[in-house]
This record gives C-alpha cells, sequence and structure tokens, in this order.
C-alpha cells in the first residue's frame, strides 16, 4: 500500500524538484546578470593634476561632458563604465563615489564625486534611456571585435550591424554609418591614404545627409559637428560655418571648438591669397 502511494506522487515531487530546480538556477542568473544602464548621474572631479581629464558631467541620460570640450556618450554595465568621447573608448570601475581608469588615456586616474555641485539630471523616461544603454552595450560589443573596420567604408557584416543599430534608434551609429559612407564616397582608405583627387558633389551624398539628420531627429546635438565637418570636407565652408554656427547656439560644444577652428584656417587662407596678391612681379631687365 506505502509503495503504490509512493509511486503516485512520485511524478509530482519530481515536477516541483525540476521547478524549483529551474527556479534556483534562474535566481543565480538574475543575481549574476550585469544591469545595462546610463543612469549614472553627477560631477565627477580628477584627484590628481595629471591626468588629461580634469573632470566628467554625466546627465543621467547617456550624454557625458568631458572637460567642457563636447559631449560623449556613455552606459554602465554591472561595474564597468564605458565612455565614448568620439571614435575612442575610455573605460573605468565604478567603486562607490568613484571612477577608476582602467583603458588608455584614463588608465590610473580616479576621479570622485562631488556632492555639492548642482547637475541637471535629464532622465525624464527611464525606460527609453535604458533602451538606448542596452543599444550602446551592443554597439561596444559590435566595435571591440572589429577595432580596424571603421577604415573601410561600408559593405561588410560590420558596417551592417551599425547600421541596424541605427535603424534601432542609436544617433552614434547613424553619425558613424554617416562617416563610413563619407569614406566610401572618396574611394576608400586606399584612396585617401595615396592622396587621389576624388570629386565630390560640393551639396552633399543624400544617403549621408539623411543619416546625419535622423540623429539630429533622435535629439543628437553632435549631429551638427558631423554635418559642419562633412561640408567643410566638400570645401563648401560658408555652409559648413552656418552649420556649426547653428550648432552652437543649440549646445553642441564641440561645434563651439569647430566653427572656432574653421575661422581661423579661413583668416590663415585670406592673409596667404593677400600675400600672393601683394609680392610685385620681378621684372627682367633687358641687356643694354
Amino acid at each position: 500500500m506505502m509503495k503504490k502511494q509512493l509511486e503516485r506522487l512520485r511524478p509530482r515531487y519530481f515536477r516541483y524538484g525540476v521547478m524549483a530546480g529551474l527556479l534556483l538556477f534562474a535566481g543565480i542568473v538574475r543575481s549574476n546578470a550585469q544591469e545595462i544602464t546610463n543612469r549614472l548621474q553627477g560631477y565627477f572631479k580628477a584627484t590628481s593634476d595629471t591626468t588629461l581629464y580634469s573632470h566628467f558631467t554625466f546627465d543621467g541620460n547617456g550624454k557625458v561632458d568631458i572637460v567642457g570640450l563636447g559631449d560623449g556618450y556613455y552606459f554602465q554595465k554591472g561595474d564597468s563604465l564605458i565612455i565614448y568621447p568620439d571614435k575612442s573608448m575610455f573605460k573605468f570601475l565604478v567603486k562607490g563615489d568613484q571612477l577608476v581608469g582602467v583603458s588608455e588615456w584614463v588608465g590610473g586616474g580616479v576621479w570622485i564625486y562631488v556632492k555639492d555641485t548642482v547637475v541637471e539630471n535629464k532622465r525624464s523616461d527611464p525606460e527609453a534611456a535604458d533602451r538606448i544603454a542596452g543599444l550602446m552595450n551592443r554597439y561596444y560589443d559590435v566595435t571591440t571585435k572589429n577595432e580596424m573596420a571603421f577604415l573601410d567604408g561600408t559593405g561588410d557584416d560590420f558596417s551592417l550591424e551599425i547600421k541596424n543599430l541605427c535603424d534601432s534608434g542609436l544617433s552614434k551609429a547613424c553619425l558613424d554609418y554617416a562617416g563610413l559612407k563619407m569614406i566610401e564616397n572618396m574611394g576608400g582608405l586606399g584612396a585617401i591614404l595615396e592622396g587621389k583627387d576624388v570629386p565630390l558633389k560640393k551639396e552633399g551624398d543624400p544617403e549621408v545627409l539623411a543619416l546625419i539628420e535622423k540623429a539630429l531627429q533622435l535629439g543628437d546635438m553632435e549631429g551638427y559637428a558631423v554635418l559642419g565637418g562633412y561640408y567643410s570636407m566638400l570645401q563648401n565652408q560658408e555652409k559648413a560655418k552656418e552649420v556649426l554656427e547653428k550648432g552652437s547656439e543649440l549646445g553642441c560644444r564641440r561645434c563651439v571648438w569647430a566653427a572656432f577652428s574653421l575661422a581661423l584656417e579661413q583668416d590663415a587662407q585670406k592673409a596667404k591669397t593677400g600675400e600672393k596678391k601683394e609680392t610685385p612681379k620681378k621684372g627682367v631687365k633687358k641687356k643694354q
């Protein structure tokens, strides 16, 4: 009798045992999972004056002001913090209220959170912000596996991944893909290194312009810096100046420095042209 009761109960206990095991495994996975977010917010100041970067200011929404010179992108995965100032990358470990640099350019540096500073928190939609952080994590995975792929233009698996990230709403990927198209339009990296003269349309490639416009529509003011640089590359300096000035007015810090650099370049070119005009031509004396 007892044996039959045990036989009837065995399937139930087996099911419950499997379920308990699965729940335990799921709990372990969750506890080991590294949260991906960009909620870090505030002003972090370097503890030493030997570092190149005196401070970073995080807006709690994926953008970081780097020593007041321009905005970068950031996300945090577990205790790892990744910052993209432009084409390079900084990596830190988050230890309490400190950021410890562990990659090139920031390695060995320590930045500490300064509590008595006022920094605007732009985290208005946490769910949307963390979705972008997830896309940035995908971007990190793709780019670290293909560090030299940006030199190849479009038409490979890497560029397709970048385009997919752009289509998913990652503005940085849109600007990167626009850069890949620019390289392609110039004949590829080989043509650039060889100094080949590739004719480019002064008004710009519609696909490149559309990619930059998409980044701007996603709220990324860095698009103005890329657009200004693109027009400058096309030798359309007046349009470049117009774009950079507009970006500066809208809060694009990199545009301010780019516009200043462009103005210096134009002044130098004018001075050079003026010198050529003022140089008198030497006459040839006739023999008597």
